[in-house]
């Protein structure tokens, strides 16, 4: 077999060892639009097209530079409540019974601690005054016993205080009972008489325990000079008894008279020490019943004023009554419901509203609210305007309180003034500061990548 030299292909070297990938077959081309898409991309686009676009452009950028030139504020909404600058005091009985008196009418002025009503019980109204006049005319009584105290008849009686009024009557009969006992003045008169008695018997005495000193000592002196003459012999020892014996009688007679100054001064210090003891015994007497008069005073005053405060509705200020509920005599009411309010006369009406916590940074002394009334609907009757102007540093839980002034009181932008009562309520809307459109848009965005 023939071998051509011209077929034998020399090895291949390859340097680094690598060897080349093979190159991959040509693919055929592949058509990337059809030849729809080629038809409209060829085509030039109309001109309603063009100018629509550009409209739509134009009109975006306009309403971007509008965005930022319009502005409007954000309404904050709130409850409100009209009421005086210093707010109605409200009546609230603290007992629950039956109506017995109702002592006023409605809007009638009153003043503070005027009698409203009464609610049944045991002390009636009318047995106040004479308690209170009893109390009064004890009180001078104690400070000057001369004066005289009368009591009411029997047929009174006092309820729940019958107890310490008869105390009060039994310790005033015993005070007076002391004060005219004639048989202590008649013991302290016979007292004072012994006393005076018996000053002068020891005043005597006195004279004559000095007198017999005096005739002591004569006797004395002749008794050393008879002693000296029996010693020289000149008397007789008979006669000298008989000079000593009466020297003897004398100085019998001075101790007799010293003990009798004695007794007697004893027996005036008695009668003295008798007499203090009886003022003192009357004293204690005195000041018992002057101490349980007092006691009784006070017990009475003490109960007066817990019956006032339960059974007699009074006035809480100066104002006018404003009943909040249809009160009539012998209704039976309950402890803790409002009854009525006493309004303050010429005070300024004002407005306070609670605000939600959300959004309240942007709440500023100065700015319009403008106040919606429940009772008086805002599409027949209007509303209120003002302006705040105080505002609560401290919430109450998640609201805050602001105080709102109303420049032109309860006239309405219709021109319609309303009528004032008892805690108005409604609505409000504060008008905070204005902000852009775009800057609320811009806000709005911001807050929904946030939330992301």
């Amino acid at each position: 077999m023939e071998i051509n030299i011209k077929d034998i292909k020399p090895p291949t070297v390859y340097l680094n060892g690598s060897q080349p990938q093979k190159a991959d077959p040509p693919r055929p081309k592949l058509e990337l639009r059809s030849e729809e898409v080629n038809e409209i991309l060829s085509k030039r686009p109309a001109s309603i097209i063009r100018y629509g676009l550009t409209i739509i452009a134009l009109l975006g950028i306009l309403g971007l530079v509008a965005s930022w030139y319009i502005k409007y504020p954000e309404i904050i909404k709130g409850n409100v409540m009209i009421t005086t600058e210093i707010p109605p005091l409200k009546v609230i009985p603290k007992v629950s019974g039956r109506l017995q008196r109702l002592l006023v009418k409605p809007n009638q002025l009153v003043k503070q601690g005027d009698f409203i009503a009464e609610i049944e019980n045991t002390t009636r109204l009318e047995n106040l005054p004479i308690l209170q006049t009893l109390s009064q005319q004890l009180k001078m009584y104690l400070q000057n016993t001369s004066l005289k105290v009368v009591f009411p008849s029997n047929t009174f009686t006092f309820g729940d205080l019958q107890i310490e009024y008869n105390n009060l009557l039994k310790n005033y009969q015993e005070s007076e009972r002391l004060l005219g006992d004639a048989i202590y003045l008649q013991r302290k008169n016979i007292l004072i008489q012994q006393i005076n008695d018996y000053k002068k018997l020891v005043i005597i005495n006195q004279r004559q325990v000095e007198i017999n000193k005096e005739e002591f000592s004569n006797v004395e002196t002749k008794y050393v000079a008879d002693k000296k003459l029996y010693q020289d012999k000149v008397y007789g020892k008979l006669e000298f008894l008989a000079f000593e014996n009466t020297f003897l009688q004398k100085k019998k007679d001075n101790e007799n008279y010293a003990k009798v100054l004695v007794e007697n001064s004893l027996t005036l210090s008695e009668r003295q020490k008798q007499l203090v003891e009886l003022d003192f015994e009357y004293l204690q007497k005195t000041r018992t019943y002057r101490d349980n008069i007092q006691q009784s005073i006070q017990n009475i005053d003490n109960l007066l004023a817990n019956w006032q405060q339960n059974y007699v509705i009074t006035a809480p200020s100066n104002g006018s009554l404003s009943f909040l509920k249809n009160l009539t005599e012998n209704q039976m009411i309950r402890a803790g419901d409002t009854l009525l309010a006493v309004l303050p006369q010429q005070q300024a009406i004002v407005a306070f509203a609670n605000v939600s916590a959300q959004s309240f940074g942007k709440v500023k002394i100065g700015q319009q609210v403008i106040i919606k009334l429940v009772n008086y609907p805002f599409e027949e009757y209007g509303s209120l305007s003002g302006n705040i102007q105080e505002i609560e540093s401290t919430p109450m839980g998640n609201q805050y309180r602001i105080k709102i002034k109303l420049p032109t009181g309860l006239k309405t932008n219709y021109d319609k003034i309303l009528p004032f009562r008892t805690e108005m309520e409604g609505s409000l809307e504060i008008i905070t500061e204005d902000l852009r459109l775009l800057e609320r848009t811009f806000y709005g965005l911001r807050k929904i990548l946030n939330q992301r």
